[in-house]
């Protein structure tokens, strides 16, 4: 009876660890199929206007115009000139025209809107892999930090 009183007591206690720090997470809105097209195209043709980063299997874009940030961590890459992102552009895209980082082994998600918890700022856009570990945590009102893992698929 007491393990079955410290189980309900741990599960109680971990479910209000969790529902009290997830007011920090962005909200990830995945687009409908064509509006993830438009906003692709929209993407590669304006790419001056965002920072870009990218790394294995994810692309993340962030405006450059409004005083929002993403942070992501060491070992990004990132896009400065029209050479790069000419030949990023011309790596990535799939033959339906779908941006998908070569590092990718499985199907992309589409874009995905990155907005604060409560929905009212938009930060920008990220497009990885199905399966990848992606989270972003608000360091303050106008910044948020990406965390990122990659699927692992087949093998140990």
């Amino acid at each position: 009876m007491k393990i079955i009183r410290l189980a309900a007591m741990s599960s109680l206690l971990f479910v209000l660890i969790v529902g009290c720090k997830a007011g920090n997470y962005a909200r990830l809105k995945n687009q409908s199929r064509d509006d993830s097209k438009v906003t692709q195209q929209k993407l590669i043709d304006n790419w001056s206007e965002y920072h870009i980063w990218f790394k294995s299997a994810v692309i993340v874009f962030d405006p450059k115009d409004d005083d929002k940030a993403i942070q992501v961590g060491s070992g990004w890459g990132t896009v400065h000139d029209q050479e790069t992102w000419t030949a990023m552009v011309k790596e990535n895209t799939t033959g339906h025209g779908n941006l998908s980082p070569i590092g990718a082994s499985y199907n992309m998600t589409g874009v995905r809107e990155i907005w604060s918890p409560d929905s009212r700022f938009f930060y920008g856009y990220i497009i990885h892999q199905q399966g990848d570990l992606v989270s972003l945590r608000m360091v303050d009102e106008n910044t948020m930090r990406l965390f990122y893992t990659r699927a692992r698929f087949g093998g140990p």
